[in-house]
Formats: structure tokens, C-alpha cells, sequence
């Protein structure tokens, strides 16, 4: 996916009978909001399609979006029909169900939801258990080789943990989602840990001690072989991008050339990660939207030719935005002022915490027309569809 499509008409329907279940829009995270066997009952009755085809299980803190793009364009590459299973989206649902890196159609989508619709026991379901359920049928009727199968919030209570895959892979775990996760790094790492089953291939970055030693105890517990792959690059992107490469080394040992398929499929920019949006002056867009993911950019940030950065962010209000800016302030080397970015929906921040200062559209139209100036929206996935309606980016 190059750039996110529009919305498909069906959407609009979608979104509305899911309102009330809707847990990624509403913020209402319970205690009884997630549990997998509820859609491993539906897809029981829907003859398990997560079983016709071969996959693999993503989930971390910082990198599993990125993640499972580049790994479904290597499997691509290499020959594979490849499904990715992604969330949430920048602008319309079909964003959310690639096969061979091609968004679902909007017609396609239709007849989707129209089938699931069919099957019945819709009611039972979440937003995120229909739409993962969704997946899984559209992969297997498309007849993909393989699907990657990014885990929405956390994995061992993801609607995605319903699958058996032949490899887990893990991303960098840090702390976000404490309210739902736990307030430890332990805590959260066993719950990404739980996407491991027994006699899978494991594969994980480097890891925190913490997380490290649950994750392999994990792996002891229930016969996983764990690989630990340490990446190497530049910054945050290029060592993603090489530890998908050594992973596929790893998993499916290609030849000379399909290794070099990957690598170039590998290569290509990935939407949401440093996005370049306008080029003079330079705005770029990223979905960073965790202590992690901010500390990722301001590495970006420092490697960037422009001497000064207008940093625009906002994020949900589960998180703490005055951190996000201490952490810009603290680790960016060059001139940088910080801005709240105005968001319409109550469950972004409203009012500036420091160190950021409020703006609203006029002054932002203004600022991002500074020369020699790079300009950076962060913070949250949301941000970018409100800068292409508001401001046409």
C-alpha cells in the first residue's frame, strides 16, 4: 500500500453496527472487552478458515505494523500469495486486509461483510474479533499461500490469537496500554508473549531483561525454539527492515535471488513511518504513538539536513503526551518547538501539557510554510486523516 485509499462505501455501515462494540474508537477498555474464545467459537462455525493457509503471528510495543508489511512483501516476493492482516488504519477499513500489498477492493469488502453478515452471531462480536474474522475468511477465499497477522493490543487475549502459526515473532516490547496490559514490563511482555505456542519458531529482537527472561521461559514452558536476531542499521526503520531480513533468512532459508527479492521489497517505504507528505519545505508524517516510537523519531529527527523542527503531535488520552514532548525535548540535538495539534474527538488531548503550546489551523497553515524548517506530525495513526481533510496533505 503505497497511500490509503478512501474510505469504501460499506464502511459507513460497518462502523455503525459495530458502534456500541466498537473498543478502538470508544477507548472503553474492560476486563470482559476481550477474549478470544468468543471468536474462536464463531469461527468454529465458519469452518476455521485461519486454518487453510500458512501463517505467522506478530505482536510488540514499537515495529509490529512495520513489521508485518515488510514481511508479507518478502513472502510476496518470493512467489508467495500473501495476506496482511493490519490495525488500525489511517483512513479507510480496506487499508486493514492487503493480499500480495494490494488494499481489499471496495466491492470486495462489500461481498465480505456481506457474507459475515450472513453467517449470523454478529452480535456476539467486538469490532476487532468481526473484522479479524473477516481476514481470515478473505485470505482463505483468495487462496493466499501465507497471511501475516498483526496482533491488535497485546496477544495473549487478542481476537488474533486464533490462529496456529507457524512462527511468532516478536517486536520490541515496551510500556504502553498499562490499564489493560499491566504496569510492568513483565506483565506486559507475557501478554505479547502469549501469541507462543508449543512447537513454533520463535523470533524476537533483543529484549529488555525483563521481557527477555519471560519471553524465554515462555519458550521453555510449552517446547518453542526461541531465535534471538539482533538487527543492524542506522537507526529504527533500517534495523527493522534488517531484522525481517535475517528472519526470513532464518524461516525460509531463500537463494541468492529471492534474498535479494526480499531485500528490495523490503526497502520500499512503508505508509506511516516517516511518510514524506510535502517536500519544500519537507512535512513528514508518523504514527508513532508510544514512549518507544517517540524516542525512534527523535533519532529520525537528529539525521534529518534541516537545522530547525516544528514538531506537531497530539495522542490518546491513555498516554501522556507532556512525556512524548520531554522525550522530543531531551534526546532531538537541533532547534525544535513543540505544538498540540487540535484533534475534533474527546479522546485526544484538548489542551497543551507541557512542553507543547496550542495552535489551531490558521497558525499551523502558516507555520508549516517555513523554509529551511523540517515539520513533523506525530503521535497518533488518527493524526494523518485529519491532515489530508483539513489541510490537504
Amino acid at each position: 500500500m503505497r497511500h490509503p485509499p478512501d474510505p469504501a462505501p460499506v464502511e459507513a455501515e460497518i462502523l455503525q453496527f459495530f458502534a456500541d462494540r466498537n473498543f478502538e474508537r470508544s477507548r472503553r477498555f474492560s476486563g470482559n472487552a476481550y477474549d478470544p474464545a468468543i471468536l474462536r467459537e464463531y469461527l468454529a462455525t465458519a469452518g476455521n478458515p485461519q486454518l487453510r493457509y500458512r501463517t505467522i503471528h506478530i505482536a510488540g510495543t514499537v515495529g509490529k505494523g512495520s513489521a508485518t508489511t515488510m514481511l508479507s512483501r518478502a513472502l510476496s516476493a518470493m512467489g508467495f500469495r500473501t495476506g496482511a492482516y493490519l490495525s488500525p488504519h489511517f483512513v479507510s477499513l480496506t487499508e486493514r486486509f492487503l493480499i500480495n500489498d494490494e488494499p481489499i477492493s471496495a466491492a470486495a469488502l462489500e461481498s465480505a461483510w456481506q457474507k459475515l453478515r450472513a453467517n449470523g452471531r454478529l452480535e456476539t462480536l467486538s469490532f476487532f474479533d468481526a473484522m479479524t474474522a473477516l481476514s481470515f475468511s478473505y485470505f482463505a477465499e483468495a487462496r493466499c499461500d501465507f497471511a501475516v497477522i498483526e496482533t491488535g493490543l497485546g496477544g495473549r487475549l487478542d481476537s488474533t490469537n486464533n490462529l496456529k502459526a507457524e512462527a511468532a515473532v516478536l517486536t520490541t516490547i515496551g510500556m504502553d496500554h498499562m490499564n489493560i496490559l499491566g504496569n510492568s514490563l513483565a506483565a506486559i511482555a507475557g501478554e505479547k508473549a502469549g501469541i507462543i505456542h508449543p512447537g513454533q519458531k520463535v523470533y524476537s529482537v533483543p529484549q529488555e531483561g525483563e521481557a527477555l527472561r519471560v519471553i524465554e521461559a515462555r519458550c521453555h514452558e510449552i517446547g518453542a525454539a526461541l531465535r534471538i536476531i539482533q538487527p543492524v542499521g542506522d537507526d529504527f526503520t533500517s534495523r527493522n527492515a534488517s531484522f525481517i531480513l535475517q528472519l526470513i533468512g532464518m524461516h525460509l532459508a531463500p537463494d541468492a535471488h529471492r534474498l535479494a527479492l526480499c531485500r528490495a521489497a523490503i526497502g520500499n517505504p512503508v505508509f506511516g513511518r516517516w511518510s514524506e507528505l510535502a517536500s519544500s519545505p519537507r512535512i513528514v508524517f508518523d504514527g508513532a504513538h508510544n514512549a518507544a516510537g517517540i524516542a525512534a523519531i527523535s533519532e529520525l529527527v537528529n539525521r534529518q539536513p534541516e537545522a530547525k523542527c516544528n514538531i506537531f503531535l497530539n495522542t490518546m488520552r491513555e498516554r501522556d503526551l507532556g512525556a512524548f514532548g520531554e522525550i522530543l525535548q531531551k534526546q532531538i540535538s537541533k532547534q525544535i518547538n513543540l505544538y498540540l495539534f487540535p484533534m475534533p474527538e474527546d479522546n485526544y488531548y484538548q489542551d497543551a501539557p507541557p512542553p507543547l503550546s496550542a495552535v489551531d489551523d490558521s497558525a499551523i497553515r502558516h507555520l508549516i510554510t517555513e523554509p529551511q524548517t523540517l515539520h513533523l506530525f506525530t503521535g497518533s495513526m488518527g493524526l494523518y486523516a485529519e491532515l489530508r481533510r483539513r489541510f490537504a496533505l
